[in-house]
């Protein structure tokens, strides 16, 4: 399948586009694939795209003074990738997006996106949704980062990310948890004897 159609699938679910409006996507969107640990970008560089995961699977993770990491978030299949505050303002990013896996990307820079939206009207509407939805994901995570116990945060995220068990390091995952290794695989082993 063609890389850009899995993009159109997913811009269609919000807005539908003409041939014509797909043509500029296709103009302006360009593939980058990313090996194994790496970089989309890092902490302190500025993201100089808005990347849609074609296959494999990124994180991004901010590291603090300690350097201890702190897994904000993973891109799969179907899902955006970048820091949208420093690719809005051209600013030094604060976190780091790595590649878990292989990775195929279609990324837009900034003044690509200018001239899609000047020259596919309807694509705003669609990033503003997509940026909403974002937002929205966002804050219900902090709530229940904040709120609830480790156990059903575990089970959210595997109700999420269905697949990403078998994809991701298990450090990873406590670290999106926000827990230590030792308690998600306790927390694993209880729900294998349930």
């Amino acid at each position: 399948m063609n890389t850009f159609h899995a993009l159109r699938r997913h811009i269609e679910r919000k807005i539908p586009l003409t041939d014509g409006e797909f043509a500029h996507v296709t103009a302006l969107f360009a593939v980058k694939e990313l090996a194994k640990k790496q970089f989309l970008h890092r902490q302190g560089e500025v993201c100089r795209y808005e990347s849609f995961v074609v296959s494999g699977c990124l994180k991004s993770y901010h590291t603090d003074e300690g350097g201890d990491t702190h897994i904000l978030r993973f891109s799969v299949e179907d899902w955006w990738a970048g820091d949208l505050d420093s690719f809005l303002h051209q600013t030094p990013s604060s976190f780091s997006i790595e590649a878990v896996e292989p990775v195929t990307l279609l990324v837009i820079d900034k003044p690509g996106l200018a001239l899609l939206y000047e020259r596919a009207p309807k694509l705003e509407s669609f990033f503003r949704i997509l940026n909403e939805n974002a937002l929205i994901a966002t804050s219900q995570r902090v709530i229940k980062n904040l709120s609830l116990p480790a156990g059903e945060r575990y089970r959210l995220f595997r109700a999420a990310y269905p697949q990403l068990e078998q994809r991701v390091p298990l450090k990873d995952i406590a670290s999106y948890l926000g827990i230590t290794p030792v308690f998600l695989s306790r927390l694993r082993n209880e729900r294998a004897s349930d």
